[in-house]
């Protein structure tokens, strides 16, 4: 099979882009090269024949494959950091995995000064919540969206949200790399598990709505702290404090149509429970 110089000059910058946007380079950088698609080649992943959207790339009797599209079938993340023109493989940790141990084995801590902020880690960057008390602590299920396994560490459980936790001191034995914090994102409502910029804007919305607000002449203050997407679609755990007590709320958006007939959503029902004192034991 032979293809034209141009042909093959085209080849290698659609597999680039496929990967990541390369942007522009000095010319010592890159090195071209004379390559081939071999849409003959068969790719079978743990025994199942997968069928990429771009074939292998031959080149000097090696085969190159797109290491973002490969990389989800092996059920990897693959970050791309621009800054440091580095590719990150990392692999996944299964969120649904339960910590080790059984409940009698973790220590017992309490929300003290918990807020969110974002992490830099092997190339992305996640919203993570911290809890600050004799020490700090990162919430597990952030730590498993990271892709950082927890396995064989100490684990914390918090008393009024019931969420698990890894101190910090335990998390310097299974970081790849010490997380930075991020300051590119700046959410002052920061939701975990959403990406719909349509529900984004209408729960940011609803909370700063009732940041501040009167009954029977009565003021009443809340400080968001995190919202997570549950499993359920369009519905949400809020974590908050008000007056002074920790809450935890459930939002649940419901579709209307919006301008142009373009799907819009409201909040169309909230419960709120005083973890503060219901969870107390």
């Amino acid at each position: 099979m032979r293809m034209s110089k141009w042909s093959k000059i085209a080849v290698l910058g659609t597999l680039m882009g496929t990967c990541f946007t390369a942007g522009v380079y000095a010319q010592d950088v890159l090195q071209r090269v004379d390559a081939y698609l071999r849409n003959d080649f068969k790719v079978v992943v743990n025994g199942q024949e997968v069928k990429l959207a771009n074939p292998p790339l031959i080149y000097n009797n090696s085969s190159y494959l797109p290491v973002k599209e490969l990389g989800t079938y092996l059920g990897a993340v693959v970050n791309w950091k621009d800054s440091t023109k580095t590719i990150y493989l990392n692999s996944r940790v299964n969120p649904q995995q339960p910590a080790e141990g059984n409940e009698t084995n973790y220590t017992e801590i309490v929300l003290q000064y918990p807020y969110p902020q974002y992490l830099d880690y092997l190339g992305g960057t996640y919203p993570v919540l911290v809890n600050m008390t004799d020490q700090t602590y990162y919430r597990l299920k952030d730590l498993d969206r990271m892709g950082v396994s927890t396995g064989g560490l100490r684990k914390a459980k918090e008393k009024y949200s019931e969420d698990i936790y890894v101190s910090e001191e335990e998390m310097k034995k299974s970081w790849k790399e010490t997380p930075q914090i991020s300051y590119l994102m700046n959410e002052p409502i920061v939701i975990t598990g959403e990406q719909d910029p349509v529900k984004l804007k209408t729960i940011r919305e609803y909370v700063e709505g009732f940041r501040y607000y009167e009954i029977n002449k009565v003021p009443y203050m809340t400080n968001p702290i995190i919202i997570d997407a549950l499993p359920e679609e369009n519905t949400y755990s809020y974590l908050l404090t008000e007056n002074g007590h920790f809450y935890r709320t459930t939002l649940k958006l419901t579709q209307i149509n919006g301008n142009n007939n373009k799907p819009d959503y409201v909040v169309g029902s909230s419960s709120k429970e005083d973890i503060q004192v219901t969870r107390v034991k």
